[in-house]
């Protein structure tokens, strides 16, 4: 079908948790991998960044796992944009083992001006390049407005490390899931969640001291991460069984 990306990706031993089958990390670092492949093949991939002065940076993660699968696997990811304006655009992800559905996945970006960070007009032009499909994976929209409870006591405290960086010398956004992690209660491993949401607010630098907040909620476990001051969101992760 037009407009649908596909790629095979392995199942790395960094993809595999303790148990040897993937994790959520392993499967959004291969979602995160498909949708670059994806923007590179229309020229806007991270290495048409110098050329192109822009890029795009996620605003939430949403995965749902039907199944997982080992070390060595190969999984097979297809993809397609969504532009429902001319300010954000959601990927959209269906990933396949031996042709089996074991996962679904949407994402949300914006287009901004790469040095600047300023937010960039979706051109009709760079719609058209990436023959976007009116098709969705879930049936309800992630709600992305979040605020952090008022009763709530710091469980974590994280500072950015060099290592945490990434091209665009801000965290990667794996990163927001790994300081999650942590920050959960000790008796709640994060391998026990099929449906994972990661919502993005304020971009982490080199040395930020990041405080994380838990709140258990209507059968979610909320991690909230804020600024020291506490008056800057960074993002939210959000695990739930089903």
């Amino acid at each position: 079908m037009s407009g649908i990306f596909e790629c095979n990706e392995k199942v790395t031993v960094l993809d595999v948790g303790i148990d040897y089958m993937i994790t959520d990390k392993g499967f959004i670092r291969i979602l995160q991998e498909a949708a670059n492949l994806a923007s590179s093949q229309v020229g806007h991939g991270i290495a048409d960044i110098e050329r192109t002065g822009t890029t795009w940076v996620i605003l939430y993660w949403r995965l749902k796992v039907n199944k997982r699968v080992g070390y060595n696997d190969t999984l097979t990811v297809k993809t397609w944009a969504n532009f429902f304006n001319k300010i954000y655009s959601l990927r959209e992800f269906e990933v396949y083992c031996n042709g089996e559905l074991i996962a679904k996945a949407s994402s949300k970006w914006v287009f901004v001006d790469a040095k600047s960070h300023t937010i960039r007009k979706i051109t009709d032009d760079i719609i058209k390049i990436y023959e976007p499909l009116e098709r969705r994976v879930f049936d309800t929209e992630l709600n992305e407005r979040v605020k952090l409870p008022t009763n709530l006591n710091e469980v974590y405290k994280y500072t950015i490390m060099k290592r945490d960086l990434d091209a665009n010398h801000h965290v990667n956004n794996l990163c927001f899931l790994d300081i999650a992690i942590e920050a959960l209660p000790d008796n709640i491993m994060a391998e026990d969640f099929n449906n994972i949401s990661i919502i993005y607010k304020k971009e982490m630098l080199y040395k930020d001291i990041i405080s994380c907040y838990y709140e258990f909620k209507d059968n979610e476990h909320i991690i909230y991460m804020y600024n020291k001051e506490k008056n800057i969101l960074n993002g939210v992760v959000i695990f739930k069984k089903e």
